[in-house]
């Protein structure tokens, strides 16, 4: 029997961005994809099941952590799309979650996706990121 596509939420304010994350993703893996602008995505998180999660990053390492735990709270692994050339070295969730530099490259992108969603229901721990 094949596998389940993939349920993957983009949470994303720029939507011509979530369009190309979709389908990229969509060209590379199986999976069924939903968008949401950022300040709307904790509602859809709340109401549908997800595997994985693609987010903007936020600046702050503690809104990313506290978004990353809200996440994985649903059974569900982050993925953050950073724009923030130094978000690698100065966050402490870069070594605990996948991150894919803006903009995303289909194979990069794809890895984290795949990465992440292989990491379901673990503790997370040991996730590299995708420089």
């Amino acid at each position: 029997m094949p596998a389940s596509p993939l349920r993957i939420l983009i949470a994303e304010n720029q939507y011509l961005i979530a369009m190309e994350v979709e389908r990229m993703l969509c060209e590379m893996i199986a999976c069924e994809v939903t968008i949401s602008p950022l300040p709307r995505w904790e509602q859809e998180l709340s109401s549908t099941p997800f595997d994985v999660v693609i987010l903007d990053a936020a600046g702050s390492d503690e809104i990313n952590l506290s978004r990353a735990e809200l996440i994985r709270a649903t059974g569900a692994e982050p993925v953050f799309l950073s724009s923030y050339g130094d978000f690698h070295e100065q966050s402490a969730s870069g070594s605990s979650y996948p991150i894919v530099p803006k903009p995303p490259l289909p194979e990069p992108l794809a890895a984290a996706v795949e990465l992440a969603a292989s990491r379901r229901g673990s503790d997370g721990k040991g996730l590299l990121d995708n420089r």
